[in-house]
């Protein structure tokens, strides 16, 4: 028993996560004048008690409560005749569930409007109140970001023991929000 203890007494139970968001692109899709009310800057404007002194950045990370890590898969795709009455299976893409991130809304709503202005970012419409209103897209790399997600488990910051657990870090380059919910 004492041989195979330490191998299957610690399965990673913990769904502990930091997620960074890395927005390098955001002064274009926030806007210059939604970028100044969530400064976070040293000197508070009046703006930043939305944020209460933080970058929306921070707020962010601070209010993203879940994430749940994408798996993979492959497509595949079927040979038939290479060998005399046998089919095979290869694969030929390999592809990535989206990654899901849940938030608590703050009663500033400040991450609600950071990932709307995202969204209305990728796809302006044009005279809102005109019913002969049209959508355009922007550019992709003027939206596509950057996320860092760092998975780790409880005893991770704790007082060193006989093992501690080590932080595993996701980068997710090129994302953008695709679906909001309420």
């Amino acid at each position: 028993m004492k041989d195979i203890r330490d191998t299957v007494a610690r399965p990673s139970l913990d769904t502990f996560y930091q997620v960074t968001f890395s927005f390098g692109k955001a002064d274009r899709w926030l806007g210059s004048n939604g970028f100044r009310q969530f400064s976070g800057s040293s000197i508070p404007l009046p703006e930043d008690r939305r944020s209460q002194g933080r970058s929306y950045k921070d707020k962010m990370s601070i209010l993203c409560t879940e994430a749940e890590i994408p798996g993979t898969s492959f497509q595949t795709s079927l040979a038939v005749g290479h060998h005399q009455g046998i089919q095979e299976e290869f694969p030929n893409l390999r592809s990535f569930p989206p990654l899901n991130l849940t938030f608590y809304l703050d009663a500033d709503m400040v991450v609600l409007e950071v990932l709307e202005k995202w969204m209305t970012y990728i796809n302006p419409i044009s005279e809102k109140r005109n019913l002969n209103a049209y959508g355009r897209f922007n550019y992709p790399e003027d939206y596509k970001e950057i996320i860092h997600l760092t998975k780790f488990e409880r005893d991770t910051f704790g007082k060193p023991k006989e093992y501690q657990s080590r932080l595993t870090t996701y980068e997710f380059v090129n994302v953008w929000p695709t679906n909001l919910t309420s």
